[in-house]
């Protein structure tokens, strides 16, 4: 049976993007169920859900599909045009990503009409809501769009995002810093809604302590990237061992500056604490939460304006009863209070994070309430049950 709402992802599932299949599972139990698109590449199948891919083939069939819709859609063309044309594309990869979604919405827009969809949702604000976009002033269907703190910030956002923006009938995002952001760019109260990302229930701590009384058990977890500030973590830790604070530190995701942080770990004998695991899979993050006292997160702000909203993993941490000291850049601690259920912290000032983390080691049961904060802070703000409430009330209330 078709669903009278289209989901559109640029790949799913997307062993990185957590939080989109939780929101899924959630949306099923409240019985909404859209029909999901995976624009490029991904799996047909999911938690037996069919996936629709698009085939690039398709793309033959592009130059016969141009015409047809300039012919009937004359003044949309030419809006697309005049914008592509009077602004500056921020990069090939943006470019590509345009091109791809408008192309996927000349080839398909006939399908999507067919379907008699009155609702598309595209999850995130680049090419998805690209495609959304076309779609939507191809076949008039009314369209949402997510958009996050990569979306917004990085190059100042995509090619297509004031108008992407402008065509909304809502546009949802996860933090507090990305929805000023989203103000200033012209978004206003009516269509712009704050709904946090949605945690699953996490194991319970009882246990406080320290999970080794001889060292402390840190971990960081996140893409291997500028804007997550692992060089400055390494200073971080640089200063703890100075204090005389032993301590092992996992690292665990993947990405470009694996060769570069091996590198560094090995210049700075700090390989015999820090041990780089690469991706790992979310029940596998969680099992070292459970084994882990704090997490440490020093984002920032990247060369090319990309940074965090609220990264999953600090709510992650806090639900799984961590000490959780974050960067003061970007909105990495709009999660928790400072000093009441977190540590909002210079991540270039690399002294107060290692003072912070001595008295921790020093005094652990001191900092038990901050824990117990955490904990339930997280699971009152970041509850899937909650917000997937919140976020179905949205769409019925826009597509009523």
């Amino acid at each position: 049976m078709l669903s009278d709402s289209a989901f559109l992802y640029a790949t799913f599932p997307r062993l990185t993007e957590t939080f989109v299949r939780r929101e899924l599972r959630e949306l099923k139990k409240l019985g909404f169920t859209p029909d999901l698109f995976s624009i490029w590449k991904g799996q047909c199948l999911w938690e037996g859900r069919e996936i629709r891919l698009f085939s690039i083939s398709r793309l033959f069939f592009l130059f016969a599909w141009i015409p047809y819709w300039a012919w009937r859609k004359p003044k949309a063309f030419k809006n697309i045009l005049t914008h592509l044309w009077s602004s500056t594309c921020p990069n090939f990869q943006n470019w590509n990503e345009t091109f791809l979604g408008l192309a996927y919405a000349l080839v398909e827009a006939k399908k999507f009409e067919r379907l008699k969809y009155r609702r598309i949702h595209a999850v995130w604000a680049t090419m998805p809501a690209t495609a959304a976009l076309g779609l939507h002033i191809l076949t008039d269907v009314p369209y949402s769009m997510g958009a996050h703190a990569y979306d917004v910030f990085r190059h100042q956002g995509d090619w297509l995002l004031s108008l992407k923006l402008k065509r909304a009938v809502r546009v949802r995002t996860s933090s507090v810093s990305t929805a000023r952001r989203l103000t200033d760019v012209g978004v206003d109260q009516n269509r712009l809604i704050l709904i946090h990302r949605s945690l699953n229930p996490m194991p319970v701590r009882t246990d406080f302590s320290l999970v080794r009384k001889e060292s402390l058990s840190l971990v960081s977890v996140g893409r291997l990237v500028e804007k997550k500030g692992y060089f400055l973590l390494l200073k971080i830790l640089e200063d703890l061992r100075a204090r005389g604070v032993p301590f092992t530190l996992d690292i665990l995701g993947d990405g470009p500056l694996k060769k570069e942080l091996t590198i560094e770990l090995s210049r700075t004998h700090l390989d015999r604490f820090v041990c780089l695991h690469g991706h790992c899979p979310e029940d596998q993050i969680i099992s070292c939460y459970g084994k882990s006292d704090a997490l440490l997160f020093p984002g920032v702000i990247a060369s090319n304006g990309d940074r965090d909203g609220i990264p999953n993993v600090i709510p992650e941490a806090m639900s799984c009863g961590l000490l959780v000291l974050a960067s003061n850049r970007a909105g990495s601690s709009e999660a928790f209070t400072d000093q009441e259920s977190g540590y909002s912290l210079d991540p270039y000032k690399s002294s107060s994070w290692s003072v912070l983390l001595e008295d921790f080691y020093t005094n652990p049961d001191k900092f038990i309430q901050v824990r117990k904060n955490a904990f339930s802070r997280a699971n009152e703000q970041f509850s899937a049950k909650v917000n997937c409430q919140k976020l179905k009330s949205s769409f019925d209330q826009i597509f009523a």
